[in-house]
């Protein structure tokens, strides 16, 4: 990857390529958190997504799309710590293989204008607040995302950690058409933008059209990496109509990845919980057919660790108590070397395999971008095969649980009870 410093916080980061027939594109606006912004940025990603000044009708925005052979723009938001990212992604077929070797010139006006002039008015905000509402009471209507959601916000109180990146109920009714083109104007005017391109294509065309656009101007940067506090466990169980239970508890390691000891932690938590021979899977699941699914994940910028299941309610001690057995395990280095290696192995396998998908290359280089310890995946994967059990037990050792959110599947509940 060639990066570009075009202007303070605005980066361009060209992944040159024949592999693909599309060139690929991402403009990643990086902006501070709060449950608030993350409502606005949902609608605006709708409304963005949907139509635009220079379409106003979904059918003018098919045949613009039509006329690039099928681009069209694609708007979501994702969470990095203590910010929210933006994301404007499209595509377009190489030109060659179309017979159109200027395809770009016309195709970057088109994507420039899909950004900069989104359609914003009434209309289009009470159709993306429908939008935003539903999909906020699907994820509410899912069980384990929805004990995921509820366990950050007890362990998170306070923090970014507790806020959800798809929106808020409570807050949409409040946002009006002001609200929503005075986020896309702070973020088009001075949010952090790192700018993607993956495909065959004139480093020196990309960077004259964008130091020619509206996008060419100083920026603000936004930290992501934080800690969240140390705090005694809290517990929490809450009771549905519905069969199955889910079990969620929540870790605080207090690692970041900029920190040493970040790959010794996603080892363990690779060996723990993330794989079919891991602890929590073969122990748990397999030897005891105490739960229907158990794994473990790192929100990374977050520096917090989780562990879910779904269970029945009444073995929750149980299957608690065995998690808590597992995290002894590792911290007395009795993990096998097999298990750590074949662990190694499935990391170091996920990251060489994004060469087969032009935006795991973007996701990928964006997050080393934003940790500032890398130049390139070969040091990562080296970091990885050098971990050692006994830093993977010193890792564990520092994992304190900061909260135990059980939704407990119970019959003939109408309402959700405390």
């Amino acid at each position: 990857m060639n990066s570009i410093r075009l202007n303070e916080n605005l980066n361009l980061n060209i992944i040159q390529t024949g592999k693909f027939k599309d060139i690929s594109f991402s403009f990643r606006f990086l902006s501070k958190i709060s449950q608030r912004n993350a409502t606005i940025a949902a609608l605006v990603a709708q409304m963005a997504s949907d139509r635009n000044e220079k379409a106003k009708t979904k059918v003018e925005m098919t045949r613009l799309s039509d006329r690039m052979y099928g681009s069209y723009i694609d708007v979501r938001n994702t969470g990095y710590g203590e910010a929210i990212c933006t994301e404007f992604r499209t595509r377009v077929i190489d030109g060659r293989y179309v017979n159109q070797p200027k395809i770009f010139p016309g195709f970057f006006e088109w994507l420039l204008d899909m950004i900069r002039y989104p359609l914003i008015n009434e209309d289009t905000l009470q159709e993306a607040k429908k939008n935003v509402r539903s999909s906020l009471i699907r994820s509410m209507d899912n069980p384990m995302q929805f004990a995921v959601k509820k366990a950050f916000e007890i362990a998170g109180r306070g923090y970014p950690l507790s806020v959800n990146i798809n929106g808020s109920l409570s807050d949409l009714d409040e946002i009006g058409v002001e609200d929503c083109m005075s986020y896309i104007e702070m973020m088009f005017d001075s949010s952090r933008l790192d700018i993607f391109v993956v495909g065959d294509i004139n480093e020196t065309d990309v960077t004259d059209k964008i130091r020619s656009s509206f996008l060419f101007r100083e920026r603000k940067n936004f930290n992501t990496m934080y800690r969240v506090a140390e705090k005694s466990a809290e517990v929490i169980e809450l009771s549905r109509n519905m069969r199955q239970s889910n079990l969620v508890l929540v870790y605080n390691p207090r690692i970041l990845p900029s920190d040493r000891d970040y790959w010794p932690l996603r080892v363990a938590l690779t060996a723990f919980g993330q794989i079919p021979s891991s602890l929590c899977f073969t122990e748990i699941r397999e030897k005891r057919s105490l739960c229907y699914t158990i794994g473990a994940q790192m929100i990374t910028f977050d520096g917090i660790c989780f562990v879910y299941s779904g269970i029945d309610a009444s073995r929750a001690s149980e299957v608690e108590r065995l998690i808590d057995e597992q995290i002894e395990t590792v911290r007395n280095t009795q993990l096998s070397h097999s298990l750590i290696e074949a662990s190694k192995k499935m990391m170091v396998n996920s990251i060489r395999q994004i060469e087969d998908d032009p935006m795991a290359i973007i996701n990928y280089y964006y997050q080393i971008l934003l940790i500032r310890r890398y130049k390139n995946k070969e040091e990562v994967i080296e970091d990885i095969l050098r971990v050692t059990n006994e830093e993977i037990s010193d890792v564990f050792t520092k994992m304190i649980k900061s909260a135990r959110f059980l939704l407990k599947g119970e019959s003939n509940h109408e309402e959700d009870s405390e």
